[in-house]
């Protein structure tokens, strides 16, 4: 009866597929617990892509968890999304040793784990447009209804675009009530949920809490917790309290510190209902940041085109120029004054020579007496000698 159940299904009328001679394999570019992905070109198309091979027997073990609830196979699930966040799986089938694989975009970037290790000038610059992309990216999926149930980020990738992809959908199950009984205890230890550990009932807000301790990672580059391998361990301290991410950065944002520990509730009921309440504060952060950068941008272009040019080293600006007959400013030379005060200032001036004007002498080198004397004379007119600054006056 098996043989004929098996003989009949939809995976025997599958065909099958040589993965040597359909694609050249460039190079291994990951390995998970269940799967090897390769960088290949598709020979049927020359595109480069990211090629993902799921171990066969531990694939069957998983969906063993699964039996009798018709669980939808991980290449049925990841070619239904269409989402920038969110890999593309151009399609799926079955090799020719009958493991399952899915072609997928190949993306050029990071594993999001490295960057919040490394916690560079990348990561510090756009680690809140990230948590919002990510945030979109677990949207798309509740609306879709489905949960994710393996949000960490290990199963991230940011493009050399600063474009964060979604990229694993192993354990991804429907979110109906089949789905969501108690018992299935599957996911990566440190981000599941207390109501998952504990194996209780669960729903989309263990992707919500999920969620959060990635953000809370991506920030501080530690988990809320002491970090704990084994579910022996994890079961130890998930009763207590996360460390306040405050405690840990003094500077955040107080709106953004309080959305992330919302998220970490104990208990569902007392965390955000909905991964779209969590994301409405970050971004209402993340557009007045972008908007204060923005206007400071435009501050310092503005005062950089106002400001007057500087004067050359050495010279004085046009406005401080002195004549060179005169103490005072050119604003005070002669052709500034009126005829009155050019008389008046010509008769104080000594004689000049060849001049035909009555001027004062000063008193004679020698002379006895103190008194000026006072001659009054009429010289023959002639040329002005060139070189007297007075002389066209």
């Amino acid at each position: 009866m098996n043989f004929l159940k098996r003989f009949f299904s939809k995976e025997s009328r599958q065909p099958r597929v040589n993965i040597k001679q359909r694609f050249e394999l460039i190079g291994r570019v990951g390995q998970g617990s269940m799967s090897k992905v390769w960088r290949a070109r598709d020979l049927n198309t020359g595109r480069i892509v990211a090629l993902k091979v799921l171990h066969k027997q531990k694939t069957e073990e998983l969906e063993a968890r699964f039996v009798g609830l018709n669980k939808p196979k991980e290449g049925d699930i990841a070619v239904q999304f269409e989402h920038p966040h969110i890999v593309k799986t151009f399609e799926h089938g079955l090799t020719s040793d009958g493991e399952q694989f899915l072609v997928m975009e190949f993306i050029e970037g990071y594993s999001l784990s490295f960057l919040v290790e490394a916690q560079n000038e990348d990561m510090r610059t756009n680690c809140l447009k990230y948590m919002i992309q990510l945030g979109d990216a677990i949207q798309y999926f509740h609306n879709q209804n489905w949960i994710h149930r393996d949000i960490c980020p290990r199963n991230i990738m940011v493009d050399n675009e600063q474009q964060l992809k979604l990229i694993d959908f192993g354990l991804v199950v429907p979110n109906t009530p089949p789905f969501l009984q108690p018992g299935n205890r599957t996911g990566t230890a440190a981000y599941m949920a207390p109501e998952l550990i504990k194996r209780q009932k669960t729903s989309q807000k263990i992707d919500i809490f999920s969620y959060a301790v990635t953000c809370y990672e991506m920030m501080t580059k530690r988990l809320p917790w002491k970090a704990a391998e084994t579910m022996e361990a994890v079961l130890q301290h998930i009763n207590s309290p996360p460390k306040p991410i405050q405690e840990l950065l003094p500077g955040i944002d107080p709106k953004v510190g309080d959305t992330i520990m919302k998220g970490l509730e104990l208990y569902p009921q007392d965390r955000w209902q909905t991964i779209e309440e969590m994301l409405t504060p970050l971004k209402e952060v993340y557009q007045t940041q972008k908007t204060a950068v923005a206007q400071q941008q435009t501050e310092t272009a503005d005062s950089t085109t106002s400001r007057p040019a500087a004067a050359a080293p050495g010279k004085k600006r046009i406005s401080e120029k002195v004549d060179p007959n005169s103490n005072r400013p050119r604003s005070a030379q002669k052709s500034d004054l009126t005829p009155e005060q050019r008389l008046r200032r010509r008769k104080r001036k000594p004689p000049v020579e060849g001049s035909s004007e009555t001027s004062e002498t000063q008193p004679q080198p020698g002379s006895s007496s103190g008194k000026e004397q006072h001659t009054s004379r009429k010289s023959t007119p002639s040329r002005p000698k060139p070189g007297n600054p007075d002389e066209s006056r």
